[in-house]
């Protein structure tokens, strides 16, 4: 008998330790706990679950290049507001795939969208620096943070709070067997930062990008018609179903300058002028999004040209303007074209079909 319990507490050991050795670290439970962090908004303890080669792109997530100490009450509204939003984060862990020291886990997110509310702010305080800016004004740090956080307060009294919702695949490898995220994409970090990462991207895009095509490349209607897509021609006046919205084309007229209410004019340049296309907008699906116009103008030497940055320059822009379902949005688009542009068509594409509609400016 006792060799027998012996014998059976050496099995029960074996059991155990084979047990054992099988639950080592997975890498869904790094990812848990990297966004139970993330909640919290606690920065620190979230770059311990990442990479160290990638850890410091978590911890400078709220940095700006600014970091005088006459900012830090600037900088503490927005970390109050990235904090209340990230703990409204809820998640949902869809699948790991392992292979080796490598791994993939899937997440559905759902968290609080501040894109329309950083738009709204930034175009706000935009047209009214450059209103004092003509008037001589030279605005200083401290008084810009003071204007971003007034306007940014004003906003959210107007803006109805909305929610995203996003499913990430998200890298990760086992180092001194541990599971850690590899470089931590803007995709994942906007979940914590409520969408201001992609905002500021596109607005440095919207910013930086040229008017005309890019030489040596084919433009849009080259490559429509290499395509073989349907053209369609229509008039100022005809509604045009898009795959998520139906736009009107109410007028287009050319203008040598345009204003805004808070702002000065802007001059064309020279041997250019404005063209202001007022249009109407509605979004047909069941979800808000923001529009961020595709919309080509093709001159008749086939020129092609890119909405300008219209945004605190004129009234009304439809620039990122954020577009709830079912319900029609009156604005502008503005264009800078060459003055020897005689006619021209405004031209977009429908997302998944072969159509490409042509509407007559001029």
């Amino acid at each position: 008998m006792k060799k027998f319990i012996n014998l059976l507490f050496v099995l029960i050991i074996g059991i155990v330790f084979v047990t054992g050795c099988s639950f080592g670290p997975k890498p869904e439970s790094t990812v848990s706990n990297f966004i139970d962090a993330g909640k919290k908004f606690d920065l620190t303890q979230m770059a311990t679950m990442v990479n160290p080669a990638d850890a410091q792109k978590v911890t400078d997530m709220t940095k700006g290049k600014d970091s005088k100490a006459e900012t830090d009450q600037y900088q503490q509204y927005f970390m109050d507001y990235f904090k209340d939003n990230a703990s409204k984060i809820t998640y949902t862990i869809k699948g790991t795939k392992v292979e080796k020291d490598n791994a993939t886990v899937t997440v559905d997110f759902k968290y609080v969208d501040g894109g329309p509310l950083l738009k709204a702010t930034l175009g706000d305080v935009f047209s009214k620096a450059i209103s004092l800016a003509f008037t001589g004004v030279q605005v200083k740090d401290d008084e810009m943070g003071q204007m971003l956080v007034s306007s940014m307060a004003k906003q959210k009294e107007t803006i109805k709070e909305t929610t995203a919702e996003k499913t990430i695949d998200i890298s990760l490898s086992k180092i001194d067997n541990k599971w850690l995220i590899n470089k931590p994409s803007d995709e994942l970090l906007d979940v914590f930062m409520s969408n201001f990462i992609s905002v500021g991207n596109e607005i440095n895009k919207s910013m930086n990008s040229g008017t005309n095509a890019n030489k040596g490349q084919m433009t849009f209607m080259e490559q429509a018609k290499k395509d073989n897509k349907t053209i369609i021609t229509k008039a100022i006046g005809d509604e045009i179903p898009l795959a998520t919205i139906i736009i009107k084309v109410n007028s287009a007229q050319e203008q040598a300058n345009i204003t805004a209410q808070y702002s000065s004019p802007k001059v064309a340049k020279d041997g250019a002028k404005f063209l202001v296309v007022n249009l109407d907008i509605t979004n047909t699906t069941n979800k808000a999004f923001t529009f961020d116009p595709q919309l080509l103008i093709v001159d008749d030497k086939g020129r092609e040209f890119k909405t300008y940055d219209s945004i605190g320059a004129i009234d009304n822009y439809l620039n990122y303007k954020e577009l709830s379902p079912s319900i029609k949005e009156t604005g502008n688009l503005v264009y800078e074209l060459p003055k020897d542009a005689a006619s021209y068509n405004l031209v977009v594409g429908k997302s998944g079909s072969n159509e490409v509609y042509q509407i007559v400016l001029k």
